[in-house]
């Protein structure tokens, strides 16, 4: 108590000649250091920041203090910290903030930690008279009730909150006079300047709390004998007389010196063990004050572990992994990186409203935990800063717990905590204690039955706190890998999901969940392109990703990126691409002021080498009205977002509408349980086509993502229609059920609004070139300047084909052999999915040299062409035998004969599926320069080694092939061969993927894997433009070909592409039936059909879509 006091003297000395800048005095609160008798090392303490004696008494160092008073590098907070508000993890004393009252939800998630520990270990929580106010404290002290805690709830009531008076105006203090308990616990009071008294009522109270483990309240009354602090002078608020009196008798060390000379200490020994203090003291505090001053931290988080900040690490998930495991949603895979996480680490528990079984969360994230894991998943009470502080608090004491709130809306109810502690602990103690919660927030809208207070997403706010992560993901691979990397990080972390992508079955993963890893602080390409950069997170990703795919239909390319990391971001990646477009549009559904597309933007600017034209598509500094319609005004969307890309690019979009409805007729969508639901299955049908029905007519039972639901008719009259059979999985909002309604309803016109629809996008006059510089328009000016050069003539040589013959695998598969070796299939399902019912396989002992070999003697023999005659051999290939030799010069080695020394030139090129446009386009380049020689472009796949024959994606659609072109130009010497087709240049293109949608491995003991639905849209989307790019090199549109010739990869693809070119299904060749997909050879086996018909004059398309993805186009007239 005297070693506290004098430490105080000496502050207030230094604070007076200008050498420190803050001091608070612990003078009238000394006696709380005999608690410290009673307190076992086990024992946590979250001190009042006047208990400078009890801190002392627990055993920190004089020199501490002083360390913290000069705010020296030594301190415990290496100089962060106000000097009062002290922390000691080597002696479980927690550390103090400024915000008052925050302790008492940290010391009952610490009990609830501690209390079943064998030592029968309490915690201390003090609290000033003016804290006890605080919401959060009473929150803390009903916890602790609640789960009967062993919280030891000190009130240091000194009768004032700086200068106002609390006599009768707190929980135990009311104007009706003193309560004797509160919550049931009966209030101890105890006299703070009676020392000896005050440690005889201690012991008791610490003793009957280790015997009961419950918690107890104690009003330790003392007097305040100083000013506040230093800036503080209470002569204003006190008078003379009564400073004089509480200095006379409210002294707790003149009371102890005069019990101590009552018991027999003589007064000298006394005086001599103060001036042994004071001379310690002086020591101490002349050692501080030169020892060396702090280096700031520009950051407030602990450092990521290596892995994390690798971006090879990432992996977001593989269908082909467990290819007969279901794919996850974004809700089922959290949970099962929860499952994962607890079954792993015992201390990993879960707090939060709602989260037990059986309602496992308002959403369902945690359904079946509570029963696999008992106790370590609890509900909370209705109050956000208890979910978090608790949580923060069991952190502290070692568990690793994982915090739920359910909408972001209430994020701010827990805000202090979040700011406060959980963003500023590892800071301010300089990694002493540390807070690893994970706070899992669901947010964002665009779901019917959301508005304020249920629609927000709020992730600026929490990108302002330092010291806490923060991640939006958009899909379920994206969900569980950033949050295996939140576990592994031991770093805070705000995890907002969006409620809206929770059921998203598009989105879904794989279910290896232990191997999904994002790597924190990195973003994610959705498409490539170079045109334009659109960036988004959570829900306005796929509004992104669509305003993509509209801009593609257009020959505009953007790069879509997710964001998925907020904080940290990957400024990088976004920098680069936008350097590379030129124009930057950043969606997010948060505010747009402040809002963090605002940061994007910023930094894009100070850090671009080059002009960026930027924009933002954000919800307005506005509330998200509950009237969905008007929520759809008010959220970014698809419409407003291509709207703003196509201004930027310097186009015009005008919309045609939606067609409207029949009259007297009303289509009846699906609905979900919940605002979360994706989907529905019909389970049954409760009504029949011609029946008549009346509003409110239950028409069926819905089984929705989270729940049963009973489907009624909002109208009367008579079914139509059934569109959607018993046991069909449909998007909720898909139109299942007609009904015709009487000449007189209007049920239309009331019709509530349940999703976005524009309209189709007409976008034209988009400028060939502009600023930006991505130099990909939708009238590609290179394409333009070729086009306008063929039509007046002024190619220098014209390319021709002068013969393709074909070779193919000698075993032929039925459908009937597939469904034996993929039972998922039935013959007759295969035909009518792929439009395949056999396909050449390579038989034993055959390979795709072979086949090759066998196709270009063919060709040679048929055309009269040497050997000598060819200048160059081009094999497209994704599927070689080996890598050195390339499969060129293996074919080169087998028909060469005996000739030796230096021969054609021959190497491959792998482009997948697109292969063999690619291998065109560089025959025509070397024969612009090399016109006197033929190039001859070989194709040969083998890919039936590499089918998993029980994958149902993939064991029906492939076989092999091989075949042989010759090319040349049209009137040189090449001994009479006729010509089959004029080559206008080919055009290519990529947009690069990681092969997690389509891959065929290097390893042929591997199997090839493909994503069937992402293929088709990427495969229809691909050749469609490369068609019209190839078009504009010849000087004629689509509609002016006779024969489109597409890369036959399954008959549903080439049908859409049929009808995305809108022309007549004659005028799509299609010879998949017999050959399935042979990759790089599907085209040229096409074209030695055609060839053998009659074609003469006609304009042949050719299209390509590969892996990669790679894209290609040509455009042949045939002679």
């Amino acid at each position: 108590m005297v070693t506290s006091r004098e430490i105080d003297l000496l502050e207030q000395d230094f604070t007076g000649r200008g050498e420190a800048f803050f001091h608070v005095s612990g003078a009238g609160h000394e006696a709380t250091a005999v608690l410290n008798h009673h307190l076992i090392s086990d024992d946590w303490l979250h001190v009042h920041y006047r208990d400078k004696a009890l801190m002392l008494a627990r055993g920190i160092s004089i020199e501490m203090f002083f360390l913290a008073t000069f705010s020296k590098d030594a301190s415990h907070s290496r100089g962060r910290q106000m000097n009062a508000h002290m922390s000691a993890p080597e002696l479980n004393v927690l550390s103090l903030v400024g915000p008052v009252g925050n302790s008492a939800l940290q010391a009952a998630g610490v009990a609830q930690v501690v209390k079943p520990r064998p030592a029968n270990p309490i915690v201390l929580c003090a609290l000033g008279d003016g804290m006890t106010q605080q919401g959060e404290v009473l929150e803390g002290i009903a916890h602790a009730v609640r789960d009967q805690l062993p919280v030891l709830f000190v009130i240091q009531d000194n009768s004032f909150a700086i200068s106002t008076t609390t006599g009768g105006r707190t929980f135990y203090s009311t104007p009706h006079g003193d309560a004797q308990s509160f919550y049931d616990v009966p209030i101890t009071r105890i006299d703070g300047r009676d020392a000896p008294r005050s440690l005889q009522v201690f012991g008791e109270l610490v003793s009957g709390m280790r015997r009961d483990r419950r918690p107890q309240i104690a009003v330790f009354q003392v007097d305040r004998l100083s000013n506040h602090t230093n800036a503080d002078d209470q002569r204003m608020y006190r008078s003379a007389e009564e400073i004089a009196a509480v200095q006379a008798s409210g002294d707790p060390i003149i009371r102890l010196q005069h019990y101590l000379n009552d018991e027999g200490v003589p007064r000298s020994e006394l005086d001599a063990i103060a001036a042994d203090v004071r001379e310690q003291v002086r020591n101490a505090a002349y050692r501080a004050q030169r020892s060396a001053e702090p280096v700031a931290a520009f950051g407030a988080s602990r450092p990521l572990p290596v892995p994390l900040g690798d971006r090879n690490a990432e992996y977001r998930g593989d269908p082909s992994a467990a290819p007969q495991q279901k794919p996850l949603t974004m809700l089922e895979s959290i949970r099962e990186v929860l499952r994962l996480q607890m079954e792993k680490n015992p201390d990993v528990v879960l707090f939060g409203e709602d989260i037990e079984d059986p309602k496992g969360d308002v959403f369902g994230v945690t359904r079946g935990l509570t029963t696999a894991y008992g106790d370590r998943v609890r509900n909370s009470p209705l109050a956000e800063a208890s979910i978090v502080g608790i949580t923060i608090g069991q952190a502290l004491a070692g568990k690793r717990p994982v915090a739920f709130l359910q909408f972001a809306d209430f994020l701010p109810i827990a805000y202090n905590q979040i700011f406060a502690e959980l963003g500023s602990m590892y800071w301010r103690t300089d990694g002493g204690w540390q807070a690893p919660v994970i706070v899992m927030v669901t947010c964002g809208g665009y779901k019917p039955g959301l508005g304020p207070f249920h629609a927000s997403s709020l992730e600026a706010l929490a990108a302002h706190t330092p010291g806490v992560d923060v991640f939006m993901p958009s899909t379920a691979g994206d969900a569980a890998g950033l949050l295996n990397a939140a576990f592994q990080s031991g770093r805070p972390t705000l995890f907002f999901y969006p409620k809206s992508c929770l059921n998203d079955r598009d989105s879904a993963t794989s279910g290896d969940i232990q191997r999904h890893l994002v790597p924190i602080g990195t973003a994610r390409f959705v498409r490539r392109g170079s045109d334009i950069t659109l960036v988004g997170w959570g829900n306005t990703v796929p509004l992104c990703s669509k305003t993509g795919d509209a801009l593609a239909e257009i020959g505009v390319q953007a790069d879509v990126i997710d964001l998925r990391s907020i904080v940290p971001w990957d400024a990088e990646t976004v920098l680069a691409s936008a350097e590379r477009s030129g124009r930057l549009v950043v969606v997010h559904e948060d505010n747009h002021t402040a809002g963090f597309g605002a940061e994007v933007v910023a930094t894009v600017n100070e850090r671009a080498s080059r002009r960026i034209e930027c924009r933002r598509v954000t919800r307005p500094d506005t509330y998200v009205p509950f009237n969905f319609a008007n929520q759809l005004e008010v959220l970014p969307t698809y419409k407003r977002t291509l709207e703003t890309a196509v201004a930027l690019l310097g186009g015009q979009l005008r919309w045609k509408l939606p067609q409207a409805a029949l009259k007297n007729t009303y289509m009846v969508e699906a609905i979900g349980s919940s605002p979360s639901d994706e989907s529905i299955t019909v389970v049954e049908w409760k009504i029949k086509p011609g029946e008549t029905i009346e509003s409110g007519t239950l028409l069926a039972e819905l089984e929705a993502d989270k729940a049963a639901v009973e489907l009624r008719s909002p109208v009367s009259g008579e079914v139509s229609a059934l569109l959607v059979e018993e046991g069909q999985l449909v998007k909720v909002g898909t139109h299942i059920v007609q009904v015709t309604t009487a000449d007189q309803d209007d049920s239309e016109s009331f019709k509530q609004v349940t999703r976005e629809n524009p309209g189709t996008p007409l976008i034209s006059e988009i400028a060939a070139n502009g600023d930006g510089g991505g130099g990909n328009r939708a009238v590609n000016a290179a394409a333009a300047a070729v086009a306008t050069a063929s039509r007046n003539g002024r190619r220098t040589v014209e390319v021709a084909i002068f013969g393709v013959c074909g070779a193919k695998g000698s075993r032929i598969v039925s459908n009937r052999e597939i469904s034996l070796m993929c039972p998922q299939w039935g013959a007759d399902d295969i035909l009518k999915r792929t439009g395949i019912e056999s396909r050449p396989w390579l038989a034993e002992g055959e390979s795709p040299i072979d086949l090759a070999t066998a196709a270009t003697r063919r060709l040679l023999d048929g055309s009269g062409v040497d050997f000598d005659q060819i200048g160059t051999i081009i094999c497209a290939t994704e599927t070689p035998i080996m890598n050195t030799p390339a499969s060129a010069a293996l074919i080169q080695e087998r028909i060469k004969g005996t000739r030796e020394g230096f021969l054609s030139a021959a190497y491959d090129v792998n482009a997948a599926c697109s292969g063999y446009v690619y291998a065109l386009q560089n025959a025509y380049d070397i024969l612009t320069n090399e016109p006197d020689k033929l190039v001859l472009v070989v194709t040969t796949e083998a890919l039936s080694p590499r089918t998993n024959t029980a994958d149902p994606q993939t064991a029906p659609i492939f076989g092999d092939a091989a075949t042989a072109t010759l090319v040349g130009v049209t009137g040189a010497a090449h001994g009479g061969m006729p010509i089959r087709a004029r080559l206008y240049r080919p055009v290519l293109g990529a947009s690069g993927e990681d092969g997690s949608v389509l891959r065929v491995p290097a390893d042929p003991a591997d199997s090839i894997y493909m994503d069937g639905p992402k293929v088709f849209v990427e495969a229809v989307r691909g050749m469609i433009e490369s068609l019209e790019r190839a078009c504009a090199v010849a000087g004629i549109g689509v509609k002016d070909l006779d024969l489109i010739v597409p890369h036959q990869a399954n008959q549903r693809i080439i049908n859409a592409v049929q009808q995305r070119a809108r022309v007549p299904r004659q005028k799509v060749f299609s010879n998949i039936r017999y050959n399935g997909n042979t990759s790089s050879s599907t085209i040229p086996l096409c074209l030695e059909t055609i060839f053998s018909q009659r074609y003469d004059g006609a304009y042949l398309g050719l299209s390509a879509f590969g892996g990669g993805f790679t894209f290609g186009g040509a455009v042949l007239r045939v002679v």
